[in-house]
């Protein structure tokens, strides 16, 4: 599925992309993500981009390249503070080091329900988990004790919507899919980059 990037947008692997699957991945050394763009018959493209945590660095970073042993940089989201805690921000730059937006988790209205917030050239959006009963099911197992130390992957819906009610992200793990990730854009508003990255932190950090 494709469609016309925002204005301001540069080139990148998903320039045009409306939809795309993360897929995570483990391997002997660390995990990671391959990202595939959907056509619009919803089957899955080539990768097109590898994602993993840059190791043994603070504040936290991602990384999003073209090659798995990141040599290709396409865009980086990288933690704003050292101690990420409470409205944690994430920002998003270019290959060149450009602000692209950044990410924010919103600490207090996450105690009822996790949220985030997306923000870019032109965008302003919050997200959380579609069903409420679910939403806040996660938010309770998320204070479990072993919550912290055994990850649990579990299917979530998280949308993001403007001021006008329209969906602008959507953030899909469905049961049978433990380590898939769909993403749709359907309203073509925000940047590709700053939807893989939401997606990459909802998964890896399981506030979803």
């Amino acid at each position: 599925m494709h469609g016309t990037p925002p204005d301001g947008a540069a080139t990148h692997p998903l320039t045009g992309v409306t939809a795309f699957t993360l897929r995570r991945r483990v391997s002997m050394r660390e995990q990671y993500y391959e990202v595939r763009p959907i056509d619009a018959g919803g089957a899955e493209g080539d990768v097109v981009l590898h994602a993993s945590q840059k190791q043994m660095t603070l504040p936290e970073e991602y990384r999003f390249s073209s090659d798995a042993r990141h040599t290709r940089p396409c865009w980086t989201i990288r933690a704003r503070t050292r101690m990420n805690l409470g409205d944690a921000v994430f920002e998003a730059f270019d290959e060149r080091g450009s602000a692209i937006g950044w990410m924010q988790y919103r600490w207090l209205e996450s105690e009822v329900l996790h949220t985030w917030r997306v923000v870019g050239p032109g965008l302003d959006v919050t997200g959380h988990q579609r069903s409420l009963v679910v939403g806040m099911a996660r938010v309770l197992v998320s204070r479990l004790p072993f919550a912290g130390v055994i990850p649990v992957r579990h299917a979530f819906d998280v949308q993001f919507r403007d001021a006008a009610d329209t969906l602008v992200l959507r953030v899909r793990r469905r049961p049978e899919s433990r380590d898939r990730l769909t993403v749709t854009m359907p309203a073509g508003a925000i940047d590709a980059r700053l939807a893989a990255g939401m997606a990459l932190l909802l998964d890896w950090r399981g506030q979803a």
